[in-house]
């Protein structure tokens, strides 16, 4: 193992594409230091896509999705408030449906089309480092 100190340089965030600092100490790959990044990471459990905002869905309660799980647990949460003892929430329904899903959809069918927002990163899953 080596007791030489790391060396720093400018680098590449791989998760928002912005020019940082990295360390490098050999033989380990290089390490990007913590820096302002944009990039959002999937908070859905065992999901490993982390992408810029502009191509993940937050739903309102401040989490962030890829398209596929945002869909997937805005389907959920419908089917919840629709399932409720009682009368179900229809206005919380319709503000769901009218609000989110719109652009949930529009993420999920550009995700699909391999749809890319120029200038930044494609779409990774933080396994790819």
């Amino acid at each position: 193992m080596s007791t030489k100190k790391p060396s720093r340089a400018i680098g590449r965030c791989p998760d928002c594409g912005a020019a940082v600092e990295v360390e490098i100490q050999r033989p380990h790959p290089a390490r990007v230091l913590p820096h302002a990044c944009r990039g959002r990471a999937c908070e859905y459990t065992g999901c490993p896509v982390t992408d810029l905002p502009d191509r993940m869905v937050q739903l309102d309660s401040g989490a962030w999705y890829c398209p596929r799980h945002g869909l997937l647990v805005a389907t959920k949460t419908l089917v919840a408030l629709y399932k409720v003892e009682g009368d179900a929430d229809w206005s919380a329904i319709c503000e769901l449906i009218a609000e989110v899903l719109p652009d949930v959809i529009r993420k999920v069918e550009a995700a699909e089309n391999g749809s890319r927002s120029p200038g930044g990163p494609a779409s990774r899953s933080r396994s790819d480092d």
